[in-house]
């Protein structure tokens, strides 16, 4: 069965061509007879309009999370300037046609894709070094772009994800989360100017002096919500004389408990150099309970044998699998580094403020247990970012991302098979909903992290920003009070005085 197939029975549709998501509000539908000869005459060179017919479109319209793969496009511009977005943006509202911003195209919930005119900022890719340690990254960079830039000319590197396809543009927006965090901040702690293209047209420039409102919103607001970012200015840290341990050890699920409390009490709330970064996968592949395994993966920022001395009490512990790795920096970012491939997935997101007691983590590690697959390599997973560290320094207003007292942002999920019948992923979707649910109750908290975006979500203007939300809609109603930039869980802008 497709994916439209598929999603369209759990939505209750029973037609063929369902989309593979349903949104919470009906999709703009876009003009029958759009001037395309138009939109190509504005375009520059290195810039291209892509329409349904031409080989290449299939691949340049595909989403990563292939749950929204049906949801396509009337065209596809692939812009090599920000004056060229500018023109796509302008004819889009001329046109009447919805539209959507595309870097990387990893957004969870298809926030990425379009039943109109989807704008791909994916050609500007450059990485430029910039006096004073800061790296000038274009708005179509990924966090494989700046980490081959610094491995082989800049030495300078600036905190991001581990997925080399995913955006730094939608990275950056909407926090970032990476195995270094702990020790130099998120991504968008470090940005210090992004170029935007706005809902008028308007090619502006945002900083802590110019803009300043707009500025603090591209840090943690999410993107395609004040505009379309072009190019972004980071601090970055030359890490040219930086040595990294990478490491990876695996534990039986009955290990869980005690894993969990010694990375808690005995690894970070002592690791009081920042120089430790860890993340925790109870996972269950879906191919057989022997399979199911705690994984703890992360680097330490110095020798092999001073990481040792910090895992030691794990090691002691006779990981089933264990591989400790002392490396340059830019080798050790790409061992923690995934290549994700295109997948169906749907993910839900807790950032707690306070450690996981044992009793939690006894749930977690029964759950995984049980997960039932309904189809092999269909898999449940709870994973654990840690955070805190220099992340967890500004306030929760210093920056559109409002979560700096977590302890861990908590990615429970699943990812399955195409091919899964209608009622085996309705099954899938209803366990992760059963443990986040139970871990919501137990953690007391319903915040969740932006760049994990859930569409089952009521409350996600709280749960995503928290006390920033109402700022953010007064910063959206000064610069796209129209709602160019629109999506389901899009910010809107707040009614002016008058209207209220």
């Amino acid at each position: 069965m497709s994916a439209a197939g598929m999603v369209a029975a759990l939505t209750g549709r029973d037609d063929a061509g369902a989309a593979s998501r349903i949104p919470s509000t009906p999709s703009p539908q876009p003009p029958g007879n759009p001037n395309w000869q138009e939109l190509e005459k504005m375009l520059g060179p290195g810039s291209r309009l892509y329409l349904p017919k031409e080989p290449k479109f299939p691949s340049l319209a595909q989403p990563w999370n292939l749950r929204y793969e049906d949801r396509k496009p009337m065209g596809i511009v692939s812009c090599a300037t920000a004056k060229d977005v500018k023109a796509a943006l302008l004819w889009a509202q001329d046109n009447h046609m919805p539209l959507a911003a595309r870097a990387g195209g990893h957004n969870y919930a298809g926030y990425s894709t379009t039943t109109g005119l989807l704008i791909s900022v994916r050609p500007m890719s450059e990485v430029t070094a910039l006096p004073g340690k800061r790296l000038r990254i274009a708005g179509g960079a990924t966090n494989g772009d700046v980490a081959k830039a610094g491995a082989g000319k800049t030495n300078l590197y600036v905190p991001g994800g581990r997925c080399v396809g995913v955006g730094i543009a939608g990275l950056t927006l909407g926090g970032g989360l990476g195995f270094n965090d702990r020790k130099w901040g998120l991504t968008c702690d470090n940005l210090v100017e992004t170029e935007v293209v706005l809902a008028d047209g308007r090619i502006v420039r945002a900083n802590g002096t110019d803009r300043p409102d707009l500025f603090w919103a591209c840090r943690g607001g999410a993107g395609s919500n004040f505009g379309i970012n072009t190019s972004f200015v980071y601090n970055a840290v030359d890490v040219s004389q930086t040595t990294a341990t990478f490491f990876r050890l695996t534990f039986h699920p009955r290990d869980g408990v005690e894993v969990m409390k010694i990375v808690q009490e005995g690894l970070l709330a002592r690791d009081h150099d920042n120089n430790l970064d860890i993340r925790i996968e109870f996972e269950n592949p879906g191919t057989g309970r022997d399979n199911v395994n705690v994984a703890v993966l992360g680097q330490y920022l110095g020798d092999d044998s001073a990481t040792r001395t910090k895992l030691g009490a794990l090691l002691k512990m006779g990981p089933a699998e264990q591989s400790i790795e002392q490396l340059g920096f830019w080798a050790a970012q790409e061992k923690l580094s995934m290549v994700s491939e295109h997948e169906t997935v749907a993910s839900k997101s807790l950032v707690p403020a306070k450690w996981l007691p044992a009793e939690t983590v006894k749930e977690i590690v029964e759950w995984t247990l049980r997960w039932e697959p309904h189809r092999a390599g269909n898999s449940g997973y709870v994973t654990l970012f840690a955070m805190g560290g220099k992340a967890g320094e500004p306030r929760p207003a210093d920056t559109a991302f409002p979560h700096r007292g977590a302890t861990f942002v908590i990615d429970v999920g699943t990812s399955w098979h195409p091919e899964t019948k209608p009622e085996a992923v309705k099954h899938l979707l209803a366990q992760t909903r059963t443990i986040h649910g139970r871990l919501s109750k137990e953690l007391n908290t319903s915040a969740a992290y932006v760049n994990f975006p859930d569409p089952d979500l009521t409350d996600w203007h709280t749960a995503y920003y928290g006390n920033n939300y109402s700022r953010l809609t007064q910063i959206k109603a000064e610069y796209d009070p129209h709602q160019v930039f629109r999506y389901d869980q899009g910010i809107p802008p707040r009614p002016s005085s008058g209207a209220e």
